[in-house]
């Protein structure tokens, strides 16, 4: 077998087979009625209309997709969900089932065979799932519960503390959060990754140290009413398109745009409200009043340009500055000190359309900084988002109505995850508060974040790791060394609706355990059950399913399921109250997380309620209760001879690893996603014309790495850059290159080579309908 360390054997010849996309014209309006019909093609023939009814409602349940925060007029809406909501609820309805018969159809070896937007359309897993190496047969087959709980008690008393990781998907409610993160440290471990170390822990990372807090301080109605809202990094359109309408009503309000991107996105060009009668009789609406087409991690070029001039004009908020900050006098003497023609060469905007922007705040009673993963996976975005934070600092425009920071979340409760005590890193309160209240000890050394705990794996030091939700193999970084990392460990426990690449990588033995879903009817000893999520701007709300699971379903909760295990190992007596009614849950986190004091109270209210944001309200609690202005040096990433940027992005039809489709109709690619996207300019410069294939390499001091058999389409794309989709590429982004102080990886700067194979796309040989 080939060394964990190298990269070179890292591409499945099968899996990463050319899928011949078909390209067309972009499209130029996100959503409209083509949004509603597409939404339909994945609804109807999965049953998901019934639910779509009460998605995102009082008494109904969450969308499991992005973190949206729901309006305050939900109810009064037709429908609150977007086309990828109905997605993604889809994908949970679904009548199809991945039952015995498909797992005795399928070993391992052939599973890894199969692209995940294959495993993903097989349907919902039905019961419990053992695999066991040295059965030697390959095969996961069926156990009972009782047998898989078992199974995993005895693998935990075994197994030393640091030797397990408890990784959380974004998709988990509080409740199970909660119930995670206390049988971790019951375990004894703060190996606690989740999602948010790969997505936000820039975003912070930079706010705890700047404000206090590293959640957004906007509401929504703050959005609506904001003067100037710069959106950075973002695609609204397909990764939270009901942002859009809140967007819309921003423009509707008076408010301006701002939309700073490398290529640009069609939600934030132009607009059709899916539910306006304009919709239908072919109005539109336009949302970007300037786009600034920066370089690939130039934004923080870009806002140090732009502070400078704040700061030459005098267009700074004194008397904030000097109620509320700190540093002010250090980063004025720094930004005066900068070149204009190397911040110019770091963002590639004209500079009139930079003091124009400057024009823009400058005017503006309310800013709204907005931003998402295009800002956050870069190397030196921590301090790219301090020099955005510095800009509304400079302004005042934080703590007002209209103004503050809006970081928009992907998943639908990754920030409840870390409310909960998802993090690796949680404070000593939090620490002690669980110590106190549970009567066990609490470890308190730091744990594993997601890139630490796949490095414990390569290294042969992690035993243990169970998934709540999730496919890491498949959204983390250097995915050879994922695949078998994962494959390295005693036993791996999956806790998942569908199959997904991360079971095609067992340990020595693994359980796949199938959970209710949002959508799902869930009924416990005392009743029906809710549970609940956090969204965007740090307001909770209960989330009630309904779909009642059919006789073929051995299902159980995230809930049940890890209280089991807890009681199983540990024989506690907390565990099972937990199980019966998760009202018990929520009077633990009321016992022990401030801000949700009367808990199961405060959800009976119609949209439940906020939790505590200094920032908001202008209290900022750092050590010195100052909101801190900070010094940030541009810090160019510099290309060599023949080097492009790399940028990996969602296709239309995709949430993180979940494939809903394989289109992507507002960038005028169907049927295929083995793309990248490149400027005409840089095209001819690199000798390549639209059309032609590639490889994508990367080079590092361990070796190269590769992704084979992309094609090229010559794209509006910000020069010195290109764009292609995850998880396909995420094969040349090494595990260390990470992001300085948060270590996220770095998924939008990764220098590579575009390498033509001397084959076009026409010539390629056909990929079998069973191998998409």
């Amino acid at each position: 077998m080939t060394s964990l360390n190298e990269p070179s054997a890292q591409v499945n010849p099968v899996a990463n087979r050319y899928d011949h996309p078909d390209i067309s014209e972009v499209e130029t309006v996100a959503t409209g009625i083509p949004a509603v019909l597409h939404a339909m093609e994945h609804a109807l023939p999965n049953n998901a209309t019934p639910s779509l009814w009460t998605i995102n409602k009082h008494k109904g349940f969450d969308c499991p997709g992005c973190a949206w925060p729901e309006p305050d007029q939900a109810d009064l809406n037709i429908v609150e969900f977007c086309e990828n909501g109905a997605k993604a609820v889809a994908e949970e309805t679904t009548p199809k089932k991945a039952g015995p018969d498909f797992w005795a159809s399928y070993t391992v070896e052939q599973l890894r065979e199969k692209t995940d937007h294959w495993l993903g359309k097989v349907g919902r897993i039905t019961e419990p799932m053992l695999y066991d190496r040295d059965s030697g047969d390959g095969h996961y087959r069926p156990v009972s519960w009782e047998t898989a709980f078992g199974i995993i008690a005895d693998q935990l008393r075994e197994t030393a503390p640091d030797e397990a990781v408890f990784y959380t998907s974004g998709k988990a409610s509080n409740e199970a959060a909660y119930v995670f993160q206390l049988l971790a440290r019951r375990m004894g471990t703060n190996n606690l990754p989740d999602c948010s170390n790969m997505c936000h822990e820039s975003t912070g990372s930079a706010l705890a140290a700047t404000v206090g807090l590293g959640k957004g301080s906007v509401t929504m109605n703050d959005i609506h009413t904001t003067d100037l809202l710069i959106s950075v990094g973002q695609n609204p359109g397909t990764n939270h398109p009901r942002a859009l309408t809140a967007f819309s009503r921003c423009k509707e309000n008076g408010g301006r745009i701002l939309a700073v991107n490398p290529i640009p996105e069609t939600g934030l060009m132009a607009f059709r409200e899916p539910q306006a009668v304009s919709t239908y009789l072919g109005m539109k609406q336009k949302l970007a009043d300037d786009y600034l087409q920066v370089r690939l991690d130039g934004d923080r070029a870009l806002f140090l340009a732009i502070n400078k001039e704040l700061v030459l004009r005098d267009a700074v908020d004194h008397d904030f500055i000097d109620e509320f900050t700190s540093g002010f006098e250090d980063l004025r003497d720094h930004l005066l000190s900068l070149d204009d023609d190397e911040l110019a060469a770091g963002h590639g905007i004209p500079r009139a359309q930079v003091l124009s922007a400057v024009d823009d705040i400058e005017r503006a009673d309310s800013v709204i900084i907005t931003w998402t993963l295009g800002v956050t996976q870069h190397k030196n975005s921590v301090a790219t988002i301090r020099e955005m934070m510095n800009t509304l600092l400079l302004t005042g425009n934080i703590g007002k109505p209209g103004a503050g920071t809006a970081p928009l979340r992907g998943h639908s409760n990754v920030q409840g995850n870390r409310t909960m005590g998802v993090w690796e890193r949680c404070p000593e309160s939090f620490l002690a508060s669980i110590e106190d209240h549970f009567g066990f000890a609490v470890p308190r050394e730091p744990g594993h974040d997601t890139v630490d705990a796949v490095r414990a794996m390569r290294d042969g030091k992690s035993r243990f790791f169970m998934s709540l939700g999730g496919n890491l193999v498949r959204v983390v970084s250097d995915t050879s060394v994922a695949e078998q990392g994962m494959a390295a460990n005693d036993l791996t426990v999956h806790l998942s609706t569908k199959p997904n690449g991360s079971h095609a990588w067992p340990g020595a033995k693994s359980l796949i355990l199938p959970v209710r879903s949002r959508t799902d009817l869930d009924m416990q000893k005392s009743g029906r059950q809710s549970v609940t999520v956090e969204d965007s701007v740090g307001k909770v709300h209960a989330s009630t399913g309904k779909r009642r699971a059919n006789r073929k379903e051995n299902l159980k909760s995230e809930m049940d399921i890890i209280c089991s295990v807890g009681r199983e190992t540990f024989g506690d007596d907390f565990w099972q109250p937990m199980i019966d009614d998760y009202a018990v849950i929520r009077d633990h986190i009321a016992a022990t997380i401030p801000g949700f004091e009367r808990y199961n109270e405060r959800l009976e209210h119609p949209g439940g309620f906020y939790l505590p944001n200094g920032p908001r309200e202008r209290r900022f609690t750092t050590p010195d209760g100052k909101a801190h202005l900070t010094v940030n040096a541009p810090d160019t990433v510099q290309l060599g001879e023949g080097e492009l940027m790399m940028n990996t992005v969602r296709s239309h039809d995709q949430y993180n690893s979940t494939i809903y489709g394989m289109d992507d109709r507002y960038r005028g690619v169907r049927n295929g996603r083995r793309v990248v996207f490149v400027h005409p300019d840089d095209c001819r410069e690199q000798g390549l014309k639209d059309g032609d294939m590639v490889d994508i390499v990367s080079d590092w001091s361990d070796g190269e790495r590769r992704a084979p058999d992309f094609r090229v389409v010559e794209y509006p794309h910000s020069r010195g850059g290109c764009t292609t989709y995850f998880p396909e590429a995420n094969v040349v982004i090494p595990l260390d290159h990470t992001a300085e102080e948060s270590n996220t990886p770095v998924s939008k700067s990764t220098p590579v080579r575009l390498e033509p194979t001397g084959r076009r796309a026409q010539d390629m040989p056909p990929m079998p309908a069973s191998e998409k």
